[in-house]
């Protein structure tokens, strides 16, 4: 009978051995849970890209331990699709839309500020060179969007109403760039990289969101997400912050390239980009999620009793 224990126990250390070598066999040797979560965020090439682009290209994901997969959409209708089917994380959005995703019952979190920006523009050949002008004139926008919403900002703060311009809806940013390049439009409110092409060609900025004090863009992710990878979206924050530092601190000549790429920027303009300071990432003011529910519902794109702490989630705590 001893002898049976023997073998058995020989036996049963000859097959460990053997699973040793080819993978282990016991769990405690296994290396399964180690792996880095990922990350995955869809977004539009813009200037508020740029720190997430720096992420990977700086090594900040595997200082932090996660893998960031930034996946760039040419539409908002693709990339919210992908979102609400699961497919992303998180995107680079703006008070409106979060406000929408809520509305169509899609629980998404605003958890990080970005310095995305939009330029008012006036052609060239329409001799305007300040916004006081702008009274009866032309403007292509996309309706019932954060385009819209950031007119009805600038305007408020210039002492104009939404109607004292004439908005003509383009969809397409592009075809808004080329109406007001050949003179079929005066006025244009455009994001990076179509604010520097229109600038360019002779276009006159008149200001912009930031310069008014409204910073609608927004990093968000949906609740799933927060719920499944707290810790890696809150190392996230610490490599974007690092990201911004390393921008605000570095001559732009140095990740030059890397402004190109994320932006959109033809490859002419190296040598001649600029790039303003950058914020580091926290929860955007009350205020300003606040007055976009009410533009909002107003437009009836979400309902009007959407409170602050429904819309956010603190990351950084």
């Amino acid at each position: 009978m001893k002898n049976r224990i023997i073998s058995v126990v020989l036996l049963i250390s000859l097959i460990c051995t053997l699973m040793l070598t080819f993978g282990g066999c016991a769990a405690k040797n296994t290396t399964a849970g180690t792996e880095k979560p990922t990350i995955r965020i869809g977004m539009m090439s813009s200037s508020d890209v740029i720190p997430y682009v720096l992420i990977n290209e700086n090594k900040l994901a595997d200082k932090y331990n996660f893998t960031l997969d930034l996946q760039v959409f040419t539409s908002a209708k693709d990339r919210d699709a992908a979102f609400q089917a699961g497919e992303l994380d998180g995107v680079l959005t703006d008070y409106v839309g979060v406000c929408m995703y809520q509305n169509a019952g899609f629980d998404v979190k605003i958890t990080g500020i970005t310095d995305g920006d939009y330029i008012l523009v006036a052609g060239k050949n329409t001799g305007i060179t300040n916004i006081s002008q702008i009274k009866g004139k032309s403007i292509a926008i996309s309706e019932k969007t954060l385009i819209d919403y950031t007119l009805d900002d600038i305007l408020a703060n210039n002492n104009m109403a939404s109607n004292d311009v004439v908005k003509e809806i383009v969809p397409r940013i592009p075809d808004r760039l080329e109406l007001l390049r050949n003179d079929k439009i005066d006025l244009g409110l455009l994001p990076e990289p179509f604010a520097t092409l229109a600038l360019n060609d002779g276009a006159v900025s008149l200001g912009s969101a930031n310069q008014f004090g409204l910073y609608p863009a927004v990093s968000a992710f949906s609740k799933t997400a927060l719920d499944k990878k707290t810790q890696a979206i809150r190392d996230l924050y610490k490599a974007y912050n690092e990201a911004v530092d390393y921008m605000n601190q570095t001559d732009i000549r140095k990740y030059e390239k890397t402004v190109i790429k994320a932006v959109g920027y033809p490859e002419e303009m190296i040598g001649k980009i600029t790039v303003k300071k950058f914020r580091t990432s926290t929860l955007p003011p009350e205020k300003d999620v606040e007055n976009a529910v009410q533009w909002a519902s107003k437009k009836g794109l979400c309902k009007s009793d959407l409170k602050y702490d429904q819309l956010t989630y603190d990351v950084y705590k």
